[in-house]
């Protein structure tokens, strides 16, 4: 791994979506934590997450979508007005998220946060 933060830049920026997949984690809230014996996981649509940082920091809400391209998260109810007056969801990165409830719809995702566990 180089240590050139030019280089670390341009490996993020043509990362491809599999290794995109790790941009886009949050931490985990403390009884999940203890649950399921991981300090973070991925942000999924559906699961619920507090905001920690920013103009909308201690909401919780759904997340509404995951951009992958771009590694963004956006939460509802988290908007910012266009200058036309239109409300848009406003991106936010993982990092500034704490999942508090998990969407345990997908089975394999469900099966591999407890295998984990183990």
């Amino acid at each position: 791994m180089t240590r050139q933060p030019r280089k670390q830049r341009t490996r993020k920026r043509n990362a491809p979506l599999h290794e995109r997949h790790d941009q886009v984690r949050a931490t985990l809230a403390d009884d999940l934590r203890e649950e399921y014996g991981q300090r973070s996981v991925r942000v999924n649509a559906g699961d619920t997450v507090e905001v920690l940082r920013g103009d909308h920091a201690g909401e919780e809400a759904d997340v509404l979508a995951v951009d992958l391209a771009d590694e963004v998260v956006h939460v509802e109810g988290v908007t910012v007005e266009k200058a036309d007056g239109e409300e848009v969801p406003r991106p936010l990165d993982a990092s500034n998220l704490r999942v508090t409830d998990l969407d345990l719809e997908d089975d394999r995702r469900q099966a591999r946060l407890e295998a984990d566990n183990e």
